[in-house]
């Protein structure tokens, strides 16, 4: 009887914590429900804010041309970021203005050069290209604004031909050279260079949207001495939801010295450009010709600095979608090698080694023997004006 008891007691407190472990199950069913809801309907917030980021009331400027059923798949793999979700936001979005409050109350000088902005393309995306126009457009001073000039490095896609002339015909600053055959991102920035008629040239890629307020800093330290050549922060917009992701610096609002730029985005007195001899014509497609001016920069007289209170998104893709003419790895690898032979003197070696792992690159340069003498016209170029200067190699310290 006394056991019948104990199991009936006992009975009862397992019931109870049974039923209370359902009801406490239940609960953190219908809380896991609200907050996977919650999430849901955040996410779908965010992508409609990507979407509607930048709209103007008044006037949302949109793709001129008709949409086209393409697979995402394609758009992916042939591209490298979410292109698809690219056609769909405005292409005059606007940007959160990310730079270090300061910069806002920074004065600049009212006679500030003028530049031209340079884009070279080959095939880009219709969107970015005219994202990455029109934030220029919107966000530069128009005194300060000479001209657009768009570099088509023989581009085959249709909507880049016709389509694209009648589009910027209604722009009067904006121009387009058409290059006859494919010649590299370094020979297409030369002939944009040589079209250009402002006082300050401003190379920019053809996927990026510049934010506010991202010129007169870089006009600024051109102005104040014509050999420093500068460079905005560059901030990442994501190739998956194309959204800009702010970029934090220490040194708040000052410029600071760099070694070596990206390349892809700077500005630099005209005439400096050609004193310093422009980029080597030698270099091929792509890839090298960074560390190349970088390197005529510092050794001839110049600096290269970062100015933290320019901001320019750019779209960093997971690989490069465009062709090249020869093998692209050998094609880097050459430019690279050619680098380093003209600018390195004593460290060539070095770099070359480092250059590539494949022990047939390390007389990399001797497979192109035909550029052997193109080379010494470049070295005795820089010899006789006494330019070099390596001894910042050794001493510049950075960070």
């Amino acid at each position: 009887m006394k056991f019948r008891k104990y199991l009936r007691g006992r009975g009862r407190v397992l019931a109870f914590v049974f039923i209370a472990s359902v009801i406490w199950l239940l609960f953190d069913i219908a809380a896991l429900r609200i907050s996977i809801i919650n999430d849901v309907n955040q996410d779908l917030k965010e992508r409609e804010s990507v979407l509607n980021q930048g709209r103007r009331k008044d006037n949302v400027l949109k793709h001129p041309l008709q949409k086209v059923n393409i697979d995402k798949k394609e758009f992916l793999k042939n591209r490298f970021f979410n292109v698809f979700l690219s056609e769909q936001i405005p292409i005059d979005r606007a940007i959160p203005d990310t730079r270090p409050q300061i910069c806002s109350e920074n004065l600049v000088h009212d006679d500030l050069p003028s530049t031209s902005v340079i884009f070279c393309f080959v095939d880009e995306v219709w969107s970015t290209l005219l994202r990455s126009v029109h934030s220029v457009l919107n966000r530069s001073p128009p005194h300060l604004l000479k001209e657009i000039i768009l570099v088509d490095d023989c581009s085959t896609k249709d909507y880049l031909k016709e389509q694209l002339d009648v589009y910027i015909s209604q722009f009067p600053k904006i121009r387009i050279i058409r290059l006859k055959e494919r010649q590299g991102l370094i020979r297409a920035r030369i002939a944009g260079a040589a079209a250009a008629t402002g006082e300050v040239l401003t190379f920019l890629d053809s996927h990026v949207e510049c934010n506010v307020g991202w010129l007169e800093p870089l006009l600024e330290r051109v102005y104040l001495d014509h050999k420093k050549v500068v460079c905005p922060v560059i901030e990442v917009i994501s190739d998956k939801d194309m959204r800009l992701n702010m970029t934090y610096t220490l040194d708040r609002s000052l410029p600071h010295m760099c070694p070596v730029m990206a390349g892809g985005l700077f500005s630099i007195d005209k005439s400096y450009f050609y004193e310093l001899g422009a980029y080597d014509p030698g270099l091929d497609v792509w890839g090298g010709e960074n560390m190349e001016i970088s390197f005529k920069i510092w050794m001839c007289g110049g600096e290269i600095e970062i100015i933290p209170c320019s901001r320019v998104g750019h779209i960093f893709r997971g690989d490069n979608p465009y062709k090249f003419p020869k093998d692209r790895v050998k094609t880097v690898e050459r430019n690279l090698a050619r680098v380093a032979e003209v600018w390195l003197d004593d460290y060539k070696d070095t770099a070359q080694n480092l250059i590539s792992r494949d022990s047939k690159t390390d007389k990399l340069i001797n497979k192109w023997c035909e550029f052997w003498g193109r080379i010494y016209e470049i070295i005795s170029q820089y010899d006789c004006s006494k330019c070099f200067n390596r001894n910042w190699i050794t001493c510049f310290s950075y960070g």
